[in-house]
């Protein structure tokens, strides 16, 4: 704080005092005046900063668009080269798709088994299984009277045309011989499965 004094009065001091103490300046450690113009620079800083930095990235920008535009036009050809390829294997791939499914299986024989097997009642054994274009034929053996025999095939085929497995890949499945064999106790049976037609 500064005193308040007569400029005219006596003081310890040897001299008279003629300071015009309002046209001094600030005595502070930091003045009004510095601290302003700081802050306003400092904002002034910031700004040009951020300006140009955006610049910066625009022209950044700016070259990766012309680079990739200058990279894509380099590489046209072989871009049309590429779809070219491509439109040719999806071409082929068609073709391939159209054989597999002229010549794919419509089951596969090993569940088709596992199925038949599944099935079977207890006294039937199968010995053989023939595939051809027609379908598929299955013989085997039943030994039981001839009356308990019949109504045991004719439930098998029952159940073979309703298994959820086996029942959907045929057109028909019928019993189509009974032979009672050399052997009274054993009567043989043939089976057959006629496929469904293709799709077209």
């Amino acid at each position: 704080m500064r005193r308040k004094h007569d400029p005219l009065g006596l003081s310890a001091h040897w001299h008279v005092d003629c300071r015009v103490e309002a046209e001094l300046p600030e005595d502070n450690l930091v003045g009004t005046r510095f601290l302003i113009n700081v802050l306003f620079s400092a904002v002034a800083l910031a700004a040009l900063l951020f300006t140009g930095w955006l610049g910066y990235l625009n022209l950044t920008l700016r070259y990766q668009i012309h680079d990739w535009e200058q990279r894509i036009k380099d590489n046209r050809a072989e871009v049309r080269d590429i779809q070219r390829m491509q439109h040719e294997y999806g071409a082929e791939a068609a073709k391939i798709d159209q054989a597999y499914a002229l010549v794919a299986p419509r089951f596969f024989v090993a569940r088709f088994l596992g199925d038949l097997g599944r099935t079977r009642p207890e006294p039937a054994v199968i010995e053989t299984i023939e595939w051809n274009d027609a379908g598929i034929v299955a013989r085997g053996t039943l030994q039981e009277s001839s009356e308990r025999a019949t109504r045991l095939l004719s439930d098998y085929v029952d159940v073979l045309r309703h298994d959820a497995h086996i029942g959907p890949l045929f057109r028909e499945i019928v019993l189509t011989d009974l032979d009672r064999g050399a052997k009274a106790d054993t009567l043989r049976f043939e089976i057959s499965f006629r496929l469904k037609p293709p799709k077209p």
